[in-house]
């Protein structure tokens, strides 16, 4: 997939000439990290590259690589993996599941390092895409140290991460290390407006303005955004009626709601602006004034525990009923 934002950066490092076998892109979550990953991958297994090094499109290997059957590459992705790769999946209880979708284990990573030490079915590069590659267990990153060291021939090792801190640092000296560029807001706003996506400023503002995760927003966030909102601004006090409007499927949405909108009540409190809510700003302002600094950052020390729960299995009933009424705590009492 290309992004406008990544042009400069394609035609100076990858338009023509060899790569690095390993290289680590580093980038802001949601700007385009992972098609730029794809772009690079796809393009050194086209058959008939174009002048500027992109993929021809056309091509049986560039339609099995849309398809995702090509033979020469593979992705380690928890959101691209399916439920039949987990082992034993009848068997397996919802948290074995759950966390076969969040990590990377050492099992996959050693299937790529076999994968690689195969002849190139096409006889050109055989490419490995990472990512998250933050999300390796701590023994799949081993694993992947190992065959970083020692290579196999025609081997491309594409790693992705928005937090490369969280990789070991063996990994990151054994890699090209590039950053990516993040869109302006106007480059933004412009793909998402392409995209279709209604009010594409507002959506930006709830991601930092990353594009891509402001599409992956769903129309699910905005429905949970908005139902939250009475709670939130104090209107309506029943924590209890708020957690009953979250289902299973909306903790993630919820999580980022309440931290988003503790963020801009700190920033009411201290700066007299918002970043995220912008279009409740007059609510996060007189909200603010009610509100212990003290209990607000205590509050978001719990959001960012809660956070890391979301790759386990839990209770949504119960996980959604414990922040709301945390929540409801911070407002004065009517």
């Amino acid at each position: 997939m290309k992004f406008e934002w990544h042009t400069a950066l394609w035609n100076r490092r990858f338009g023509k000439g060899a790569l690095p076998q390993s290289i680590l892109f580093t980038a802001m979550r949601g700007t385009g990290e992972s098609g730029f990953a794809e772009r690079v991958a796809v393009s050194r297994l086209c058959a008939q590259p174009l002048p500027d090094g992109d993929a021809c499109g056309v091509c049986d290997d560039c339609r099995w690589f849309a398809a995702g059957t090509h033979p020469d590459f593979s992705r380690l992705d928890p959101e691209f993996a399916q439920e039949a790769e987990v082992t034993g999946a009848e068997e397996d209880s919802a948290a074995d599941k759950k966390k076969a979708r969040t990590q990377i284990s050492v099992d996959e990573v050693r299937a790529a390092a076999d994968f690689l030490r195969l002849a190139a079915h096409r006889g050109r590069a055989r490419v490995v895409l990472i990512h998250p590659a933050h999300v390796m267990h701590i023994a799949a990153a081993n694993a992947l140290l190992k065959v970083l060291e020692e290579p196999p021939a025609g081997a491309l090792f594409l790693l992705v991460t928005s937090q490369p801190a969280r990789l070991p640092a063996t990994i990151r000296s054994r890699c090209v290390a590039i950053a990516l560029p993040k869109p302006t807001p106007a480059q933004a706003a412009a793909w998402l407006a392409t995209a279709g996506l209604q009010d594409a400023d507002l959506a930006l503002a709830q991601v930092g303005g990353a594009p891509a995760a402001a599409l992956a927003l769903g129309e699910r966030y905005w429905v949970v955004r908005e139902g939250l909102m009475p709670f939130l601004t104090g209107r309506d006090r029943s924590w209890l009626d708020a957690a009953a409007r979250i289902v299973d499927t909306d903790l993630a949405h919820l999580v980022h709601v309440l931290q988003t909108w503790c963020w801009d009540l700190a920033a009411a409190r201290f700066h007299g602006s918002v970043r995220y809510h912008r279009d409740r700003s007059t609510e996060l302002g007189r909200t603010a004034t009610t509100v212990e600094p003290i209990e607000l950052a205590d509050f978001a020390r719990q959001l960012t525990g809660a956070r890391r729960l979301l790759g386990h299995p839990l209770n949504p009933k119960l996980f959604a009923e414990d922040l709301l009424m945390s929540y409801s705590r911070l407002l004065p009492k009517p």
